[in-house]
């Protein structure tokens, strides 16, 4: 029961990372279609329309002036809206994940509940974040700088997290990849969640192969 347990724990807990590694990756790829959309909406377009009328020996030119397109910028408007309900909506579900990973680990001795306790503080970062956005202005300044701090501290402590459980399995990358998650900068702490999804997957692989060798052992006995 306990392996299973374990086993289970391991793939919440995979799962919980490839979101995180999922979703910076899909802003990046809406932010620099959003970006090259908007070159081409707010980049004047000149249409010139030559009309030749002569007058008193006077030639008259007309020019056409700039067109702008407010269907394409209210489109981009719906398209960052969508982008980032569907953000926040796998944001919550990858540290519901976490949690559940490290609450299950933790229980079968796999580690401690420090990231637990970090995906908790992530999660009110987050709402307090959404009220900081709410309330705008000085208030919503105030609350943004909180939840940034709780996010820092939610993310050091899920970095522990995470090398207690590479730790407990003996999977070095695993320690190496929540050292750097740990690390409180962009581009470390994603190089660790991939190396983190890694070396799961190789704890996953080992588990289930245990579990399996378990069963056909128990099956054997039975018969």
């Amino acid at each position: 029961m306990r392996q299973l347990d374990e086993l289970e724990g391991v793939r919440r807990l995979r799962s919980g990372v490839l979101l995180l590694i999922l979703v910076p990756l899909l802003l990046f790829i809406f932010a620099v279609a959003a970006a090259a959309t908007m070159f081409v909406v707010v980049t004047p377009l000149y249409h010139v329309y030559h009309v030749t009328v002569v007058t008193s020996g006077h030639i008259f030119t007309q020019a056409g002036g700039y067109l702008g397109s407010s269907l394409a910028a209210v489109g981009i408007a719906i398209l960052v809206a969508a982008l980032a309900l569907v953000s926040l909506v796998l944001i919550v579900m990858a540290f519901g994940r976490l949690r559940g990973g490290f609450s299950l680990l933790s229980a079968a001795g796999r580690g401690s509940s420090i990231g637990v306790t970090g995906t908790w503080l992530v999660i009110i970062a987050i709402i307090i974040a959404l009220l900081g956005v709410a309330l705008l202005m000085f208030g919503g300044f105030i609350a943004t700088w909180i939840a940034f701090v709780l996010a820092a501290v939610g993310f050091i402590l899920i970095g522990v997290g995470l090398f207690e459980v590479g730790s407990s399995y003996r999977n070095s990358l695993l320690e190496a990849g929540g050292i750097l998650v740990a690390i409180p900068l962009l581009i470390t702490s994603f190089i660790g969640l991939i190396l983190s999804y890694v070396a799961l997957g190789d704890i996953e692989r080992e588990l289930q192969a245990k579990a399996s060798q378990a069963g056909a052992q128990q099956a054997t006995t039975t018969s």
